[in-house]
């Protein structure tokens, strides 16, 4: 049970966390339809303080020039050491007004390494603030499946680490280069990780070690909210 687990929860330790809070944002939890999540790599022999205040800073411009709320996340754990940002907005309108308004802003020098950007649709949120750490997950299913069969997949998943963990967020892609899903799940200390994670153990072992889920790749980050 608990290797199996283990495929599906595996994670490399790294150095710090990538900035993703792509998982909640400052309450607002019915009007936030759409996150733009974004992600920037430390460039070689960067600080990552110095990334990390300039994040910081464009994202607090980023809520003046109309998002809903955002914010930046480091990688403690993962794949990718750099950092993840959200902000929330509720429809095309507000981000077409909010790009409008930012279109005449000065733009810096790129002190990062490699960045991307994904609008995801908000499927479920069930935090409504951001947790100090968050389990932050990609799945990418089966290309043969039908997009309700990969929802049926997703769903599945988003049961058993809902369940686990006590209230997570789940996210599709709208736009970007991923077909995938994506979720979001907060911790207060890696205690209670710890818990967590034997939670969703649990509820593994009792329903889900025989479910068909047509996994293609899969990705894990343990993050560290540097911004709300």
């Amino acid at each position: 049970m608990q290797s199996t687990l283990n495929q599906l929860l595996k994670f490399i330790p790294l150095a710090f966390w990538i900035s993703y809070s792509a998982a909640d944002g400052h309450g607002e939890a019915d009007s936030n339809a759409y996150v733009l999540h974004s992600e920037y790599e430390i460039a070689t022999g960067q600080d990552p303080a110095t990334l990390s205040a300039e994040l910081v800073e464009y994202q607090k411009n980023q809520e003046a020039y109309g998002f809903n709320n955002c914010g930046v996340y480091q990688h403690q754990f993962g794949t990718q050491r750099g950092f993840y940002t959200f902000c929330y907005f509720n429809d095309f309108d507000q981000l077409d007004a909010i790009l409008k308004k930012s279109a005449a802003s000065a733009a810096g020098p790129q002190s990062f390494a490699d960045h991307s950007d994904n609008i995801l649709e908000v499927q479920q949120r069930n935090l409504t603030i951001s947790p100090e750490y968050i389990a932050y997950m990609r799945w990418d299913f089966d290309a043969s499946l039908t997009l309700a069969e990969r929802q049926q997949r997703a769903d599945k998943l988003f049961d058993m680490f809902n369940t686990g963990f006590g209230g997570c967020n789940l996210y599709h892609h709208a736009w970007g280069g991923e077909m995938a899903h994506y979720m979001a799940c907060g911790y207060t200390d890696y205690s209670d990780f710890g818990k967590k994670f034997n939670a969703v153990n649990t509820v593994l072992a009792e329903r889900f070690m025989d479910a068909k889920l047509d996994i293609r790749t899969h990705s894990d980050e343990l993050l560290i909210r540097v911004m709300e």
